[in-house]
């Protein structure tokens, strides 16, 4: 059933009437945090309130919680307040699952009054949050490359490209700097990987290569064997997968014996990743936006806050965009001023925002809402015992 509210705020943010997808359900807060003060009661006009959707839970989970410390640590870093306001993070659990991303931003809205959603590293609830927070009126913050789809809200921005974008660019390189003739291609049957699919099949095949295999896996495939025997003759393989699926089918695709090179979207290798694959993953290589080993002030001082509160902080692109998104929220809520709690102000003031990323500058492109970054080749390599990226190049098409 659809629920309506209507929402009014001392604030400044003008009614709004709220549409929910789905029937009140009890939500639990996420096991990485919750709502930094208890209930969901109505904040001031100087609380600004953001609620943020991780995934704790499912084949993603590994990545919530350095997530959520990243993205604390960056408010912190601000005293928790921008220009007097105070700003409240409140965080939930998308479990990896699109429906469960629906019910919490619907609880985010409807019980917790957010001037704001940070959502989601999962591609498909990202899409699915969508029209829930545009019909809201409702600023979503997508914190990591996701599908192209949410340039058709208005209220919507990403801080990273396109999943599709840096997978484009690395088919491009793939057929003309590598010199691959044919490839196969494999990836995670959901939004995500589809869109990475076939970014990378565009930019090879308009290089001149040949897509000789496309296969898709459903999403925590624990067996890659039958998937694998599918691949062909092909020249390399482009791998399109994250959190538990990635580390499972780079470790699986040493041990099928397979014989082409193995290059893939940035999830495939993140930092977050490389311990647990081992030694499967030297040589291995991928095009993506960011590297913990790209040598520029704001990826320095981001690695150096994390790296001071805890030492065994592992830099990566999910931390690095939450590090990159608590950026973009403070320059937001600064210019936006008493137009925060104005919804559809608030979003374009977010989509207006320039800041200094750990990857380099972020802007936005104002019609898609997507990040314009740059995108680099990189390869796995062991020095000292760690596995760590080497980056060769940025890359264009």
């Amino acid at each position: 059933m659809l629920i309506f509210r209507l929402i009014s705020r001392s604030g400044g943010r003008s009614a709004v009437f709220v549409a929910a997808a789905l029937a009140t359900v009890a939500f639990a807060a996420c096991g990485g945090g919750g709502d930094d003060e208890a209930g969901g009661e109505k904040q001031g006009a100087d609380t600004v309130r953001i609620g943020v959707l991780l995934p704790y839970t499912g084949p993603f989970g590994l990545y919530g919680k350095p997530m959520e410390a990243t993205l604390r640590a960056r408010l912190a870093k601000a005293g928790n307040k921008v220009d007097g306001r105070r700003v409240q993070l409140v965080f939930e659990d998308e479990a990896t699952d699109a429906k469960t991303a629906v019910s919490k931003a619907t609880k985010l809205i409807e019980q917790n009054d957010v001037d704001a959603i940070v959502c989601c590293p999962t591609g498909a609830a990202t899409l699915a949050v969508g029209p829930i927070a545009n019909q809201a009126k409702i600023p979503q913050i997508g914190p990591i490359p996701n599908p192209a789809g949410l340039s058709k809200f208005s209220t919507a921005a990403v801080a990273a490209p396109t999943a599709a974008h840096d997978a484009e660019v690395l088919g491009g390189y793939a057929a003309t700097k590598l010199g691959y003739k044919s490839a196969a291609v494999i990836a995670s049957d959901f939004a995500y990987g589809k869109e990475v699919a076939a970014g990378f099949a565009k930019g090879f095949k308009g290089a001149g290569g040949t897509i000789a295999k496309q296969t898709f896996a459903p999403l925590g495939t624990t067996d890659f064997g039958s998937y694998l025997a599918r691949g062909g003759n092909a020249d390399v393989t482009f791998a399109g997968f994250a959190g538990e699926d990635a580390i499972r089918f780079v470790q699986q695709y040493k041990k099928f014996g397979a014989k082409a090179p193995l290059i893939g979207h940035g999830p495939l290798l993140t930092e977050l990743v490389l311990k647990a694959i081992g030694e499967a993953a030297v040589g291995v290589g991928a095009g993506f936006y960011y590297s913990s080993q790209l040598d520029n002030p704001a990826n320095k001082e981001f690695i150096d806050t994390m790296k001071g509160a805890n030492s065994k902080f592992v830099p990566s692109h999910f931390t690095a965009g939450a590090w990159a998104t608590g950026s973009l929220i403070i320059d937001a809520i600064k210019r936006a001023g008493d137009d925060v709690h104005d919804g559809e102000a608030f979003a374009k003031t977010i989509r207006a925002t320039q800041i200094e990323a750990p990857w380099g500058p972020l802007r936005f492109d104002q019609k898609t809402g997507y990040a314009v970054a740059p995108t680099y080749f990189y390869t796995v390599t062991k020095d000292g015992g760690q596995l760590h990226h080497q980056i060769k190049e940025e890359i264009s098409l």
